[in-house]
């Protein structure tokens, strides 16, 4: 996934990929933007002059995009520049271009650059889910609720590991259903979403997701393929 922040604006996402799963297992066929298509594209000016800041938050990758001539790669600890200009609205697409780990395969990048006024208007849009967010975390929660919203966000961020049935890729991604961590206390569970667990490839999502979808997707796997603890983590307690 990519993490896209614009500066002085309090905008900021992760756009993720979206070709589905069934597509990936070829239990479907493949789509035209096959790997190249995202959830939520990086959204541009035309007509600008944008500058991007570029590191990393685990390994090396490489930001590419052909068609605007840009290629920097993304490295722990620095942060490169680059610029561009597009004059013409429409969809670029690119990828990570450096070898970085058994899912560099999966990390498409997707730009939609629309006409200025478009473009304001976006922005004002995601601005007001900025704030919409932050009244979501106040927000009283049902456990229904929180699993329907967990269900979305399972889906996105930790399905590729987990899989879809929360059966995992043992050893390297361990089982969900059923285990210690998804049906023992909560407390233990919400640590090890937020934290990671060092030394393997459990990220911490602190950092990627909001406290209300680290509540969802804590919630729906605590009550998903039959480990039904009933019970709920809230963005309070985030």
């Amino acid at each position: 996934k990519w993490h896209y922040k614009y500066l002085g604006q309090d905008v900021e996402f992760f756009s993720n990929l979206a070709t589905p799963q069934d597509q990936i297992h070829n239990k479907e066929a493949k789509g035209e933007h096959y790997l190249l298509e995202v959830d939520k594209p990086l959204v541009l000016p035309i007509g600008a002059k944008v500058r991007f800041l570029v590191t990393s938050a685990d390994v090396i990758h490489s930001w590419w995009v052909p068609a605007f001539a840009v290629k920097r790669d993304a490295i722990p600890g620095f942060v490169n520049e680059a610029w561009t200009r597009i004059d013409k609205p429409g969809i670029y697409r690119g990828q990570c271009a450096e070898l970085c780990g058994k899912d560099h395969g999966f990390m498409p990048i997707v730009v939609e650059v629309k006409e200025k006024a478009d473009y304001d208007k976006w922005l004002a849009e995601r601005k007001a889910e900025a704030l919409q967010l932050k009244e979501l975390t106040s927000k009283e929660w049902t456990l229904d609720e929180l699993k329907e919203r967990g269900d979305k966000i399972y889906h996105t961020t930790c399905v590729a590991c987990h899989q879809a049935e929360g059966q995992g890729l043992p050893p390297m991604f361990p089982a969900l259903k059923g285990s210690p961590i998804a049906t023992g206390p909560k407390a233990d569970h919400l640590h090890r979403v937020y934290f990671g667990k060092p030394g393997t490839a459990m990220a911490a999502f602190g950092k990627q997701l909001s406290e209300v979808d680290i509540a969802a997707v804590v919630t729906y796997e605590r009550n998903a393929w039959g480990n039904n603890n009933g019970d709920m983590v809230t963005p309070k307690e985030v």
